[in-house]
């Protein structure tokens, strides 16, 4: 029907199980585990950059592919050079202090994690908090030095328009990222032979990542014995895995452009304040020009008018969809479900110890800057790092990148980890 159509937008209560298909394999993979963030973020495991790599480079062929027959809804982020940089680094501050994306959030939430109920509370207070200054600093973060939504191949004179040479375009960009998830070793100080493009020839000794095998041996005593080995290795199997896991990002991203949605996981936690704020003082909060842009309300014939859906589409009811696969995934398959026992991740406890009180800060003003960065720069790690790059967004390529040196800043400075070839020192 999408097709045919070209724009009906897919329906509202399929978001319900729109995000389980990325959401639990994300949580057998254990990504909601702050741990296991920090390790990715730090560079020590490039586990998800080889799985972007695989997803980024397969979606736009086959996004662009699709372009030569319908009219996908092309969500591409404008390049404002302040917002997107600074949104970045702030973004990835925060990923380096909780461990968090916003995403990983909900799914943390359904794994039974105590400390991802600080990083949601501080998710929606970063948000919100950019909602009610975003009048006062649009001027100088996103429309000073703005570029629009600009691909890489209009930088090299190809016109957006011209289908033909962007699905070209994308076979060249794709080639690329392929090569990123083929031969990049998973694990530091690595040779070659241990990249996923080997394993998947049959070549290459198994790596095993003999420190977070114990470390999830303790945290979670019941969990899933297959998945505990296969996810802390870089062998043939792993990179089987890694081949499952890209297709589940490749589909998930490319299927919500084709059906007219909105693929992110950041601007929910700015709707839930909009919605709050309008059963307050619906005046204010439909006066708010955030709140316009995606809360869906506004001033008409001076009554607050609030449509809650209709600009960030379903986006809120996936949100609901990426916590209850979390949930089915640690209760039913994994194993890892908490129950929101007390538990500090094993990175931070290295450097911080066991405080609560700590952790909790560390959660909540962690994920606060996640989310306030995230609604600077206008997209996360999914409608940014993932769909932007995916549609060859230049916006999205920068973001990526002042995430990744803003996170490394922060764990190795403050978190004090220095990278050797087997994990942290």
């Amino acid at each position: 029907m999408q097709v045919a159509l070209h724009q009906t937008k897919a329906p509202l209560w399929l978001g319900i199980v729109a995000a389980l298909p990325l959401a639990i394999p994300l949580e057998l993979w254990n990504f909601p585990d702050p741990d296991t963030l920090y390790r990715v973020m730090a560079l020590q495991d490039r586990f998800l950059i080889a799985c972007f790599g695989f997803a980024i480079g397969l979606g736009a062929i086959l996004l662009y592919g699709l372009n030569l027959f319908t009219t996908p809804n092309f969500g591409l982020k404008a390049f404002f050079v302040g917002g997107v940089v600074l949104g970045g680094l702030i973004f990835g501050v925060g990923v380096g202090l909780a461990g968090y994306f916003p995403g990983t959030i909900w799914i943390a939430l359904g794994q039974g994690r105590r400390d991802a109920i600080y990083a949601a509370l501080g998710g929606l207070l970063g948000a919100f908090t950019w909602s009610v200054i975003f009048g006062q600093v649009k001027p100088y973060l996103w429309d000073a030095l703005n570029f629009g939504a600009i691909t890489w191949p209009q930088l090299f004179g190809v016109p957006f328009g011209d289908k033909l040479a962007m699905f070209a375009a994308s076979l060249i960009f794709g080639v690329i990222m392929f090569l990123v998830f083929l031969f990049l070793p998973r694990y530091p100080r690595q040779p070659i032979k241990q990249a996923c493009g080997f394993h998947l020839a049959g070549k290459g000794a198994t790596t095993r990542f003999e420190d977070a095998i114990k470390d999830e041996q303790a945290k979670y005593p019941r969990q899933n014995k297959y998945l505990l080995e296969l996810i802390n290795e870089s062998s043939v199997r792993n990179a089987r895995y890694v081949v499952v896991l890209g297709l589940a990002f490749t589909i998930e991203a490319v299927a919500v452009i084709i059906l007219h949605q909105i693929f992110g996981e950041s601007t929910t936690y700015s709707w839930i304040g909009a919605q709050l704020s309008y059963l307050v003082n619906p005046y204010w909060a439909a006066s708010n020009p955030y709140f316009q842009l995606f809360g869906g309300m506004h001033i008409v014939n001076g009554v607050p008018v609030n449509k809650p859906f209709s600009e960030i589409g379903w986006e809120p009811i996936t949100d609901l969809s990426t916590f209850l696969g979390g949930l089915i995934s640690a209760l039913f398959i994994s194993r890892r479900f908490m129950g929101f026992k007390k538990q500090i991740p094993t990175i931070w406890a290295r450097r911080f110890g066991n405080s609560e009180v700590k952790r909790f800060l560390g959660s909540f003003f962690g994920a606060y800057l996640v989310l306030f960065g995230a609604r600077m720069a206008n997209g996360c790690a999914s409608g940014h790092i993932l769909s932007g790059n995916l549609q060859m967004a230049v916006s999205s390529f920068v973001f990526m990148l002042a995430v990744m040196v803003g996170a490394m800043i922060t764990l190795r400075y403050v978190l004090r980890l220095k990278i050797n070839s087997w994990g942290f020192a």
